[in-house]
């Protein structure tokens, strides 16, 4: 099973979601300290293998030998039934997810999946994935959300063509989360998918804090 580690600026304010190793949460952690004084909780969680338990459905390897199991629906059944009625047993006054890479793609697939985060921050997210623009375009977005993503100028220039879809299908993201109403951003940053992820991560969030707390 997965477990959560609690961090924490002030009192109240609205609860994090972020799937990340203990070392990355210490570090997005204290880059969001840096970057605003709004009180605010984060549930930094881990799982065993990201290719298996962050991907929504199944799929083949695009690198390596190992294929994405696509069990996600098990992650997010431990999210919502265990780690959130935990992590908040104090309401927050707003909910929301993030992750980098593949955990990007897990943020905003539980984003639309549920309807329990008002709002959502896929980092340089693996938007490459097979079928995601067709399960994006069926799915409705929840009411009155904040969406960001982000990407490096470089990822989408990498020689594996799988991969190299992650621009188009970042934009198209964008474009389609506008159509629906989200209040959304795009970020481009310099560099590839390695530079810098925990500082992207806490710019993302950064972004979330601002728009739910107005």
């Amino acid at each position: 099973m997965p477990e959560f580690t609690m961090f924490s600026q002030g009192t109240g304010g609205p609860m994090l979601y972020f799937c990340a190793d203990r070392g990355e949460a210490e570090q997005v952690f204290d880059g969001l300290a840096r970057r605003t004084r709004r009180p605010f909780r984060m549930a930094a969680f881990t799982v065993a293998d990201w290719n298996r338990d962050l991907s929504p459905w199944p799929a083949p390897a695009v690198f390596g030998r190992q294929d994405f199991a696509g069990q996600a629906a098990e992650t997010l059944r431990w999210l919502t039934d265990t780690c959130i009625p935990r992590a908040e047993e104090t309401p927050a006054e707003a909910r929301a997810i993030g992750g980098y890479s593949l955990a990007g793609l897990f943020s905003l697939w539980a984003f639309y999946e549920t309807g329990l985060f008002q709002g959502a921050a896929s980092c340089s997210g693996s938007l490459w994935y097979p079928g995601w623009p067709e399960y994006a375009q069926k799915k409705n977005a929840p009411p009155q959300g904040v969406l960001y993503l982000s990407l490096g100028e470089k990822e989408p220039l990498t020689r594996n063509r799988v991969m190299a879809r992650v621009g188009d299908a970042t934009r198209a993201q964008h474009a389609l989360a506008l159509s629906q109403g989200l209040d959304t951003t795009l970020a481009w940053h310099p560099g590839g998918h390695f530079q810098e992820p925990e500082q992207r991560t806490a710019q993302g969030f950064a972004w979330l804090l601002e728009r739910l707390a107005n």
